[in-house]
C-alpha cells in the first residue's frame, strides 16, 4: 500500500461488487485479500469501525489452519538495514517509527533471537503492533509473551496486535 492510496467512503464501498470491495481494501490484511473477500457478504456497514470488526471475525472465524498459514505468511520481525529496505512500504514506516532502523548489532541479535524462539515454540511469527511503542519497549514484549504457555492465549495476542496494525492501514482507505 502506497502513502497515495485511494480513500473510499464506507457508502461508496458498501456499494462495490466483490472484486472491486477486494481491489480497494485488500491488503489491509497483508498478502491475504480473502479476509475482504469473506467480508463483503456482510455489507452493508454503516462504519468503518463494523469494517473492520467484520473483517477481524472473518480471519478469526477461518479454520485453524488458514489461520495458521496467514500468520506463517508474515515474515519474522526483521530488524537489519537491509531487511527493513525490503519490506512494504507501511511495514518499512512502522519499523523506522519504531527505530529499528537505528539499533546497535547487539539489540539487532537479541531482537533476531527472541522472534526464532518465539516462532519455534509456538510455529507462527512474533507480529506486534510497532506504532506508539518503541524497540525497547518491543523487545520486553517479545520475551514477555515468549513466558507464555498457551498457543491460544499467543493467538488471542497476535489477533489482537493484527487488530491494531490493520486498523491502522484500514483508515488510510477508508472514511
Amino acid at each position: 500500500m502506497t502513502q497515495e492510496a485511494q480513500r473510499f467512503t464506507i457508502s461508496v464501498l458498501n456499494d462495490m461488487n466483490q472484486q472491486e470491495f477486494v481491489d480497494a481494501i485488500g491488503q489491509v490484511f497483508e498478502y491475504a485479500p480473502w479476509v475482504a473477500a469473506n467480508t463483503w457478504d456482510e455489507r452493508p456497514f454503516e462504519t468503518v469501525d463494523a469494517l473492520h470488526e467484520a473483517m477481524l471475525q472473518a480471519l478469526k472465524d477461518a479454520n485453524r489452519e488458514d489461520q495458521l498459514k496467514f500468520l506463517r505468511g508474515h515474515t519474522d520481525m526483521q530488524v537489519t538495514p537491509e531487511a527493513i529496505a525490503a519490506m512494504t512500504p507501511d511495514s518499512q514506516q512502522e519499523h523506522i517509527a519504531a527505530g529499528f532502523d537505528k539499533l546497535t548489532e547487539e539489540q539487532q541479535q537479541r531482537i533476531d533471537s527472541l522472534v526464532k524462539s518465539y516462532k519455534t515454540r509456538f510455529g507462527f511469527p512474533f507480529i506486534a503492533a510497532l506504532r506508539g511503542r518503541n524497540a525497547t519497549e518491543i523487545l520486553a514484549l517479545a520475551e514477555q509473551h515468549l513466558g507464555n504457555d498457551s498457543t491460544d492465549m499467543e493467538l488471542y495476542f497476535t489477533f489482537t496486535e493484527i487488530g491494531k496494525i490493520t486498523r491502522m492501514r484500514l483508515d488510510k482507505l477508508a472514511v
